[in-house]
């Protein structure tokens, strides 16, 4: 072999080598480092929904068609029902407000009063979706939406979004906090734990 050929053949290994790398570097997930974040916990502590002014709440009493109704929730997060009178609501769980109505109702049934409560129309939630989106700004949909689904009403990302970057600023009895949510890992890996339903105020920033 002359040193010419020889030359030729180890600029073409390395070419090779570094086209491998190349590639694999563009890979979808290559590069990318499990989030420690505990989303696990975070589901926990917003296993439900909780109610807020403007929310309209079906209200069913077992035999008691007196009491069921439906009533708005006011500004001041009260409702008003026959013979218990107020019941708080804001920024609470359905089953909550259940519990509470059953006992106020002790006082004017014998029996115990089998209640339950349904949010019937959402009018308090709203999210926000900042940064390289083609729509960003407030939103208020009708149900609760998680963060892909939050993107898609954004109108997706622009060529200039960083997906994997994503953070979820959220603020609520447990102190502020920021959610770390990479798409490659959701949509790639299927890691569906980081696509977590958004509550209401959560601020979805793509940079």
């Amino acid at each position: 072999m002359t040193r010419d050929k020889f030359v030729r053949g180890r600029f073409a290994a390395v070419r090779a080598i570094g086209a491998l790398l190349i590639g694999a570097a563009l890979l979808p997930g290559c590069g990318r480092s499990k989030s420690a974040y505990d989303y696990t916990n975070e589901l926990r502590v917003m296993s439900t929904y909780r109610v807020g002014p403007g929310d309209v709440l079906e209200v069913r009493v077992w035999h008691n068609d007196q009491m069921s109704r439906r009533v708005t929730v006011r500004p001041d997060g009260f409702v008003t029902l026959p013979l218990v009178g107020d019941v708080a609501a804001g920024g609470r769980k359905v089953d909550d407000i259940s519990k509470e109505i059953a006992e106020k109702g002790t006082k004017f049934y014998t029996e115990p009063l089998v209640v339950s409560v349904e949010v019937a129309e959402l009018h308090s939630y709203r999210i926000y979706v900042l940064g390289e989106v083609a729509r960003p700004g407030e939103f208020t949909p009708t149900g609760q939406v998680t963060v892909l689904q939050a993107i898609a009403l954004a109108g997706g990302f622009t060529r200039f979004a960083a997906p994997n970057k994503i953070i979820i600023v959220r603020k609520d009895t447990h102190g502020e906090r920021r959610i770390p949510f990479a798409f490659a890992s959701v949509v790639d890996d299927g890691d569906l734990r980081e696509n977590l339903p958004l509550m209401t105020n959560d601020t979805v920033i793509i940079p």
